[in-house]
């Protein structure tokens, strides 16, 4: 049994920790900084894996792996005066800042990596980078989701700028359901209808080789056909275009912790 303890228990945390103690074979255990209060004393009451602890410095005491879960902003201010183990494994779930960035804060611990899960983990669904490749947490978040494990913290940041599709995704769903409707179907018809279709698609591309992905969407459409009107029609507009170019200004110009900042 590994005793996981996490500091600052956010909306990723806990959707984290509820995906971990769904699991069938979780034999960990949890412990839970007071912050956030409410979500951190549901979660002691809903999972027996769990125990809500007095203070962080308790968790940390009683850790043997630390999960740092505040925001980026909160960091300095969270782990000031914080007294970490040479033994321990710490794991951030702090965006921006690299295992580097982390490391000077949480010494004498040297084993450091950084965590990105996305909201869909509650499902066990979706991408879990970890970076570097450190056996304990990868054994610890196992089964959460598709690990995705790197060796090179400055492709962290390429990762963490892809990962800006999700509000797109959730727009470009809401439109076509809207256009639907607009057009006489009733909402409920067209949302089911619609988000079943990108479900679809999402399982076909799962199970579709790397090496064939780039055939999909000749696939998926028939010449003068609907599909590949659609498509024409975006890509004569540029549509495809911008989204990496917006992909592009993020990774050019969001502010990051800079490695190695004290």
């Amino acid at each position: 049994m590994t005793r996981i303890g996490f500091i600052g228990v956010g909306t990723i945390s806990e959707a984290v920790i509820r995906a971990m103690c769904a699991r069938p074979d979780m034999t960990d255990e949890i412990l839970l900084s007071p912050r956030s209060p409410e979500r951190s004393a549901t979660l002691a009451a809903d999972f027996s894996q769990c125990r809500r602890l007095a203070s962080n410095q308790d968790v940390i005491d009683a850790s043997d792996m630390v999960v740092l879960g505040m925001r980026p902003q909160q960091m300095d201010e969270a782990l000031s005066g914080l007294t970490f183990r040479s033994d321990h494994v710490v794991a951030s779930f702090i965006a921006g800042t690299p295992p580097s960035g982390i490391a000077p804060l949480v010494a004498p611990a040297d084993r450091v990596c950084q965590l990105i899960p996305l909201p869909p983990i509650t499902l066990h669904r979706g991408p879990l980078v970890i970076c570097p490749d450190l056996p304990e947490v990868v054994a610890a978040f196992r089964g959460l989701g598709d690990l995705i494990v790197l060796n090179d913290e400055s492709r962290i940041r390429v990762l963490s700028c892809a990962s800006a599709i999700m509000s797109t995704y959730f727009e470009l769903q809401n439109r076509v359901i809207d256009w639907i409707a607009d057009h006489g179907v009733d909402e409920s018809v067209a949302s089911r209808y619609v988000r079943s279709e990108l479900d679809g698609l999402a399982a076909v591309g799962q199970v579709t080789p790397d090496a064939r992905r780039r055939e999909l969407p000749a696939e998926f459409q028939t010449k003068g056909g609907l599909n590949e009107r659609v498509r024409a029609g975006l890509l004569e507009r540029g549509w495809f275009e911008a989204l990496p170019a917006e992909l592009t200004e993020i990774y050019d110009n969001a502010i990051l912790r800079p490695p190695g900042r004290q």
